[in-house]
């Protein structure tokens, strides 16, 4: 169907605008081009790169991500069971991913997704394609992951499907009824967050065979005590009754031994979670584990 650009631009994005600097009253057309095509009028990319998927270079895997808008940073919620999470996000307290030139990338993204998703989603299959091609043409495994900072049922969208070949992966909060209808080539791992119903959703991955990630901390804020913390758990190589590997290791999800945490050390604004969406290990928790 052809896009539509006579709407005029719902309230809800009023946020998203005020951050790209833009005037609430731009035309749908106008505001295509600012999203889809750059200054000098050359296409947008969608998908990009991150230091920690680089890591699963030395491995032989090349991975392009998508990083859009987490939570409610261009307005609408892109991450729907995101709560003590949304502060401490690595999508914007880390890295590249805080910087002014990076959340203005998100929020371009998120909008063309959400406004003008039939010509964003043939932008992104079209970059998939190509993706693919050059990893092959380095002799290495081509991977996507399209929730770099988001929550998205992919799969509901036929993107995934769309390239049964490849090899998709992401986080999610969703309970894995939610994501019953992901296909074989998309590898999910559950996030444990501080929601009262999250303990039993991850428990249901577990059982089923899933991953789940778990982001823990010391008692302090100190990347070393979280470090250090995290070290403790893997190290005991159980956690809750299963077996835990070292998520930090590489970003590489879809080679996790099934049935296992994956235990993350917090870092940027997770340090100071107050939530509980950052597990706390005691040093006498830590003393006994190792």
């Amino acid at each position: 169907m052809p896009m539509r650009l006579e709407k005029p631009i719902p309230f809800i994005y009023k946020r998203a605008l005020e951050r790209l600097d833009l005037p609430l009253t731009i035309t749908r057309a106008e505001l295509f081009r600012v999203v889809a095509f750059t200054e000098s009028g050359r296409p947008r990319n969608i998908l990009g790169s991150s230091v920690k998927v680089e890591k699963g270079e030395k491995q032989g895997v090349l991975t392009a991500v998508l990083y859009m808008s987490p939570g409610r940073e261009a307005g609408v919620n892109m991450c729907p069971m995101a709560a003590g999470c949304e502060p401490g996000c690595l999508g914007t307290t880390t890295g590249r991913l805080k910087m002014k030139q990076a959340t203005r990338a998100r929020i371009y993204k998120t909008l063309w997704f959400m406004l003008f998703r039939d010509h964003f989603l043939r932008r992104l299959n079209w970059e998939i394609t190509g993706h693919v091609m050059t990893a092959e043409a380095l002799g290495m495994i081509p991977a996507i992951r399209l929730n770099g900072s988001s929550d998205i049922k992919w799969e509901t969208h036929g993107v995934p499907q769309a390239h049964p070949g490849v090899q998709f992966y992401d986080y999610t909060k969703l309970s894995a009824k939610a994501r019953s209808k992901a296909p074989s080539n998309y590898r999910l791992t559950f996030s444990l967050s501080e929601r009262a119903d999250s303990k039993g959703h991850a428990l249901e991955w577990l059982n089923a065979g899933g991953n789940v990630a778990v982001v823990v901390a010391g008692e302090s804020t100190k990347v070393k005590d979280s470090k250090a913390a995290a070290a403790s758990i893997i190290e005991a190589g159980a956690y809750e009754g299963f077996p835990t590997i070292d998520g930090d290791l590489t970003d590489i999800r879809f080679d996790d031994p099934p049935g296992s945490w994956v235990v993350l050390y917090a870092k940027g604004g997770a340090l100071k979670d107050t939530s509980g969406f950052v597990v706390r290990i005691k040093k006498q928790a830590q003393q006994v584990a190792a």
